[in-house]
């Protein structure tokens, strides 16, 4: 193994943040990796233990905020300051991200206590929250600074301190563009974005890295005998704003179709609608088991609200990429994210939806989800698979 050190740091659980883990995991073999992460005794307990003892050669730094309860209301009171003081000092890198997340400071913090002794070449963060302790880290370790942009931030929906937060993604971002070694874009449409607002030095490295799993994470789609269509759709929680009640009406007359939804149930939300007997939910899964369920799948139903906020726009979701990659056919929304790489791949992965849910599914060609037509688009998606994006990554760091 290679000594170089990597520093990751994420205001998220593991489990919240597989974009991360697929970076050390890919990076473990040939770098000393630490990750600095957050704790989260909710859904992501669980699968956050799975996901450290899968990978015991990776030093990870948990911070349990109900442990921890002192330094975290310290810095849930520094928050709330410094959105008083957010107008005063709209400049200020400090105040940005305090306002922005009540655990940049507490990242800092407990980087500050990192093994003196440890020379880290690389502190990498991942998302906005983390930029600031990063920032800091890199200055006072001499570290080069990698920023990686899984979501353009600004341009997410803002649900506190509305009238400035805005002003301070866009703050907390440009600060850390002209101060990165390195910036990984997840989708083209964030990178493409993100190049109208910021600007970055000509020698800093960047690079599009897509969310891609590894092609071994799924198996050959399965031929059965059936004349009901089976379509998919998962995300963390099922919800509002997700596009859901197009799936619902959808099934309300489609009874040849069974409609899978997984995710965490929100039962209040769920108990709005009769649902029919073809609409099937299903709790949460672990990846490996999520991946194999959709072997069994027909249609992935990429639903993304083109309306919700610009960053659903451009990008590009684990879920659109998971059905691509298990030879789904593809009934997508028509977001800039979804539309631009569909239209870059050299064979049809689905269709874009121009009128409704339920019209596509009507007009649905059953020679698109015959086996040998699956089977054609799993084996062709391999082409763009975490064994080939990895390569960016590794590229980044020699």
């Amino acid at each position: 193994m290679n000594h170089t050190q990597l520093l990751f740091i994420t205001t998220s659980s593991l489990a919240s943040n597989p974009r991360l883990v697929k970076e050390f995991e890919v990076l473990k073999n040939e770098f000393s990796c630490h990750v600095l992460c957050f704790k989260h005794q909710d859904w992501s307990m669980e699968l956050s233990e799975t996901i450290k003892s899968n990978n015991p050669e990776v030093n990870f730094i948990e911070i349990d905020r109900k442990s921890a309860i002192i330094t975290t209301i310290i810095c849930k009171i520094i928050h709330k300051v410094s959105i008083s003081i957010n107008s005063t000092f709209p400049k200020s890198f400090k105040v940005c991200a305090f306002a922005n997340n009540d655990k940049a400071l507490q990242l800092w913090f407990k980087a500050k206590t990192l093994d003196k002794k440890t020379k880290f070449s690389r502190v990498i963060a991942h998302n906005l929250g983390a930029f600031y302790a990063a920032v800091k880290f890199s200055d006072k370790k001499s570290s080069a600074l990698q920023l990686d942009i899984e979501d353009f931030y600004p341009g997410e929906a803002l649900y506190f301190n509305k009238k400035i937060e805005k002003q301070n993604r866009m703050e907390l971002m440009a600060h850390g563009f002209i101060r990165a070694e390195s910036i990984t874009y997840a989708s083209k449409g964030i990178q493409l974005e993100c190049a109208k607002h910021f600007n970055v030095p000509t020698e800093t490295k960047q690079e599009t890295i897509i969310n891609a799993f590894k092609a071994d994470d799924f198996l050959q789609p399965k031929d059965y005998t059936s004349d009901t269509i089976k379509a998919v759709w998962f995300s963390q929680h099922i919800g509002p704003n997700r596009g859901l009640e197009q799936v619902f009406e959808a099934a309300n007359s489609l009874k040849h179709i069974e409609f899978h939804l997984i995710g965490n149930k929100n039962q209040d939300y769920l108990d709005t609608f009769i649902l029919n007997t073809n609409v099937i939910v299903h709790d949460i899964m672990k990846q490996e088991e999520l991946h194999e369920f959709l072997s069994h799948m027909d249609v992935g139903l990429a639903l993304e609200n083109v309306n919700a906020d610009l960053n659903r726009d451009i990008c590009l979701t684990n879920k659109f990429l998971a059905y691509a990659q298990a030879g789904l056919y593809i009934l997508a929304t028509d977001t800039f994210g979804q539309t631009q790489f569909m239209n870059s791949l050299h064979y049809k992965s689905g269709v874009i939806i121009d009128k409704t849910l339920k019209e596509a599914l009507i007009e649905l060609d059953e020679n698109e989800i015959a086996i040998a037509t699956k089977i054609q688009r799993w084996q062709k998606a391999k082409l763009f698979a975490w064994e080939t994006e990895q390569l960016k990554l590794k590229q980044l760091l020699t």
